[in-house]
């Protein structure tokens, strides 16, 4: 009798099914108790439902951010040398000496709301694969960095950010929203100016050489994405299964959250969308995923720098629901 051959993502989509619920019962007590609070005239407003989803998957009636983390993906990706005109390694560098040395606004940022920062290297001298010509990634590759996000749980917090300042991320996300949802490439990596128009050609280019794997989330993420996308869908996942509700940054992120969603719909449940950017398509990706946005900053980065400003204001609410 011969062994059944395994695939490294077979292990993945285990990850996305059987998940855990959190505790509905206090959520549900939660929303009970801010819906009747000072005669029914709603003390937190559109706060009171994100509260009670903290309280669901902190497992508490009295739910409390006090150790956030702020976790920053950062790749790179061949297809940028085509989009930007420039090397790749050498901008992906860029981004993460800004992140190392501070000069970032997103560190200033969870400084201020004395969150844990963590910067993962997703590869950076090691490019993934051009997509307009061939996969991004190996399956096996795809699953290591997928596996290797799944380390942002290490640091045992109460609640994680998510962010991505990746070299070319944008473009390859926009591959993924295609590859997932259909429609014109133009409408998932539109803007304006030549970038764009280059940006939009990549994406119709890998759109034809991967179309027949469209029908595989994974392999969408494969073809399309990077180590620092795979790695945050590696986060999300981890984080489901350890019980720590997420917020989503911007369009790269929820691109990652994208095919989290599309392996189980019901897995992004422990994941706020913290705010809406300005980023091209990222409003329509969101509703793609089901998501609403707690918060409009109109920012235009999706580095993790809404979401982090967005731990301030739940903490402030959470403390405010105490006193309720």
């Amino acid at each position: 009798m011969t062994k059944q051959a395994t695939h490294p993502f077979d292990d993945i989509r285990k990850l996305a099914q059987g998940l855990p619920t959190g505790d509905m019962d206090v959520g549900e007590q939660v929303t009970a108790k801010l819906a009747q609070s000072l005669s029914g005239l709603q003390p937190l407003g559109q706060l009171s439902a994100a509260i009670a989803w903290l309280a669901r998957w902190q497992g508490t009636s009295t739910p409390a951010i006090n150790k956030p983390l702020v976790s920053v993906f950062i790749g790179c990706h061949q297809v940028a040398g085509h989009v930007l005109d420039t090397d790749v390694v050498e901008g992906g560098k860029v981004r993460m000496a800004s992140m190392a040395k501070g000069s970032a606004g997103v560190r200033g940022i969870a400084g201020s709301v004395s969150a844990l920062f963590k910067v993962f290297d997703m590869g950076i001298e090691a490019p993934a694969a051009d997509m307009r010509t061939a996969p991004s990634l190996s399956e096996r590759d795809c699953a290591g960095a997928i596996a290797y996000g799944m380390e942002v749980v290490a640091e045992n917090c109460d609640i994680i950010v998510l962010g991505n300042a990746g070299f070319g991320s944008a473009t390859a996300a926009a591959g993924i929203a295609r590859g997932l949802f259909g429609g014109a490439a133009g409408y998932w990596a539109g803007g304006d100016g030549e970038t764009a128009a280059r940006r939009i050609e990549a994406v119709e280019q890998a759109a034809l050489t991967h179309k027949e794997i469209l029908s595989d989330p994974l392999e969408v993420l494969r073809c399309f994405g990077g180590r620092d996308i795979a790695g945050m869908v590696g986060a999300i996942l981890a984080a489901r299964h350890q019980g720590i509700p997420v917020l989503l940054d911007g369009f790269t992120v929820c691109a990652a959250a994208a095919i989290v969603h599309a392996l189980n719909p019901d897995a992004l449940d422990h994941c706020l969308a913290a705010h809406k950017t300005t980023e091209p398509a990222h409003s329509a990706l969101l509703e793609r995923i089901d998501k609403k946005p707690l918060l409009n900053f109109g920012l235009g980065i999706g580095d993790g720098s809404g979401a982090a400003l967005t731990i301030a204001v739940l903490r402030a609410a959470a403390a405010g629901c105490k006193t309720l």
